[in-house]
């Protein structure tokens, strides 16, 4: 009796997971990989697990839910809920947290991150890569496209934008060196606004060495710890996507990268500059193309909204790339500061730390588009772009 007393003042916290709706029912995905298959959720089940907040018990979620529902549900078949959720560490919780932690110190000790969304968001064989990123490659088609300093790609998936990626790759193609700054979007939780991997990445195409000295630099000099999170890249497309594609752009070229990954912008402007101001000073005097993978606005019903409204969705997106086409990274922390983010535009972060990192340049957008998910009714828009 105890024992179910006990469960029964559980207060159990679903983190935070991505998530997306089939079939009628709700799937969790790990974006950390830790439960490696997606768990598919009964309408009814969702909304159970939408009411563990970590301050309901289950006695209150019981109650919350025939009260939402007016179906009937016991107590037994919440904790029965709850305990396999637990068993796949889908919870906020200490058991969650020590498996975190011992996998993301095996992850680093790999060295080298692997590549994971090769063979379905791009060819895993290297010829089809190759030919893949070809376009770019065409010197002709590179006329017009402004000398750039930074460039802005999307991070949706290829098959959904890639000839908005062209445009950005052929600015990166232009304009080549030795050494990419790659500032990608944290989709997992991370524990500071800013987080750095100091492995190597690997591609089809052979590894991205990572450049060891100036990471090595950047964490032993920013006041919070860079390195906390580092399972967060495990599966982190942001990072994937446009490593891959400028190795495959330039596959004979012995390139270094630093990879790093930006949270909303919100109030992580001051840790951003920190740490931007350190990567600086560590380049020193060594030419470097920072590359910042981000998307624009995430509206519909899959994204929490009632339904999308895609005139609102464009007038958000344009006051965005109005204030990236400054160059001036104060004008998009204003427009966040004005507005917040009322259509989920994950690119704040990562674009406000390529504008702070190439400031005083004039923005330029090369191509923006919209990706419609009928089964959702729900769309993301990207873009990209060149500071110049």
């Amino acid at each position: 009796m105890r024992e179910q007393e006990r469960k029964l003042n559980w207060r159990p916290k679903l983190r935070p997971l991505q998530t997306n709706v089939y079939d009628g029912h709700l799937i969790l995905i790990d974006p950390f990989g830790i439960t490696p298959h997606p768990v598919s959720l009964s309408p009814a089940a969702a909304i159970v697990v939408g009411l563990m907040d970590g301050r309901r018990t289950v006695r209150e979620i019981t109650e919350e839910y025939v009260r939402l529902t007016g179906d009937l549900i016991t107590s037994t078949e919440v904790i029965a809920l709850i305990e396999k959720l637990d068993r796949w560490y889908l919870l906020d919780n200490d058991r969650f947290r020590k498996v975190y932690r011992e996998m993301g110190k095996k992850f680093l000790a790999g060295k080298v991150r692997p590549y994971v969304m090769a063979g379905t968001s791009y060819p895993a064989d290297p010829v089809s890569l190759k030919s893949m990123v070809s376009p770019a490659r065409k010197r002709e088609r590179n006329e017009g496209v402004p000398e750039a300093r930074g460039v802005l790609v999307p991070h949706i998936d290829p098959r959904r934008g890639w000839e908005v990626y062209l445009e950005g790759l052929r600015a990166v193609y232009r304009n080549p060196s030795d050494l990419y700054v790659i500032f990608g979007v944290a989709h997992s939780p991370i524990s500071h606004p800013v987080q750095i991997l100091p492995m190597d990445l690997d591609t089809p195409m052979g590894k991205m060495r990572v450049a060891r000295d100036i990471v090595d630099k950047v964490i032993s000099s920013t006041g919070f710890d860079l390195v906390s999170d580092p399972l967060a890249f495990a599966r982190e497309h942001s990072i994937e996507f446009p490593a891959v594609f400028i190795k495959a752009l330039f596959p004979e070229k012995d390139v270094e990268v630093v990879p790093l990954i930006v949270s909303d912008l919100g109030e992580s402007a001051g840790a951003i500059d920190e740490v931007v101001a350190h990567l600086r000073e560590a380049v020193g005097d060594r030419p470097f193309m920072p590359v910042a993978a981000v998307d624009l606005s995430h509206s519909g019903p899959r994204f929490g909204d009632e339904h999308f409204d895609e005139e609102r969705m464009r007038y958000h997106d344009g006051e965005f790339m109005a204030a990236f086409s400054t160059g001036v990274p104060e004008s998009l922390k204003a427009l966040y500061e004005e507005f917040g983010n009322p259509t989920n535009i994950d690119a704040f972060g990562a674009t406000y730390a390529l504008m702070r990192t190439v400031e005083g340049e004039k923005g330029d957008v090369l191509k923006y588009s919209i990706s419609y998910e009928e089964e959702t009714g729900s769309a993301v828009s990207f873009m990209s772009g060149t500071l110049i």
